[in-house]
């Protein structure tokens, strides 16, 4: 009898274990399941664009004064875009000689004697509040004829260098006027005729 007792004893202490440990189960939190890592893609570079269209300008300019063509006035059209986007060095004048503007223009002889169109680089320096400086250096190709004669020039080649310099004022941020002096001449390397065209004069940039 003694024994049942004991063994019914040890059965009870057995189940009422193995209850606690199902409670225990049911009522623990769940460990929180660790997501897998995951790797955000990285953002994209930042794309270089070129306005070419930033800025127009029209002035007027005494023609080739040391070659007269007895047509002493020419109209010039100039369109420049923003600056360009490439250079990327901690030098900051080595970024702005590589960070020059392309100009795109033609000067136009209103008499129908030497005209020519260009494509150049530009690059402003600010002086002093409004007042800045500006230089330019590309080429240019004219329709001067292939003969010296009254009131002609010969260029000596179609194709040209171009350079320009010249003082403006910034008037408000869309307005500038600058003047300007522009030569295109060959430097000697297509013949040994080299006149030039040098013009003086002004003009007025709107920036968009």
């Amino acid at each position: 009898m003694g024994s049942r007792v004991v063994v019914g004893l040890v059965l009870a202490c057995a189940t009422l274990d193995v209850s606690a440990a199902r409670a225990a189960d049911i009522l623990a939190p769940e460990a929180p399941i660790t997501p897998e890592p995951t790797f955000a893609e990285p953002a994209p570079a930042p794309q270089p664009y070129i306005n070419f269209f930033q800025e127009i300008r029209v002035g007027a300019f005494a023609h080739n004064p040391n070659h007269d063509e007895d047509a002493p006035v020419d109209v010039s059209f100039e369109v420049l875009s923003s600056n360009l986007p490439f250079a990327n060095f901690s030098n900051p004048y080595v970024n702005w000689f590589l960070s020059p503007r392309l100009a795109f223009g033609a000067m136009v002889n209103t008499g129908g004697k030497t005209s020519y169109a260009f494509a150049d680089f530009n690059w402003r320096i600010p002086i002093w509040k409004m007042l800045f400086f500006e230089g330019e250096f590309g080429g240019a190709v004219n329709n001067s004829p292939d003969w010296q004669g009254p009131e002609r020039i010969d260029m000596g080649c179609p194709l040209t260098f171009r350079e320009a310099g010249g003082f403006g004022l910034q008037l408000t941020p869309n307005w500038d006027v600058i003047a300007s002096v522009t030569h295109a001449s060959h430097a000697s390397f297509c013949t040994s005729k080299n006149p030039g065209d040098t013009d003086f004069g002004v003009m007025v940039g709107y920036k968009f």
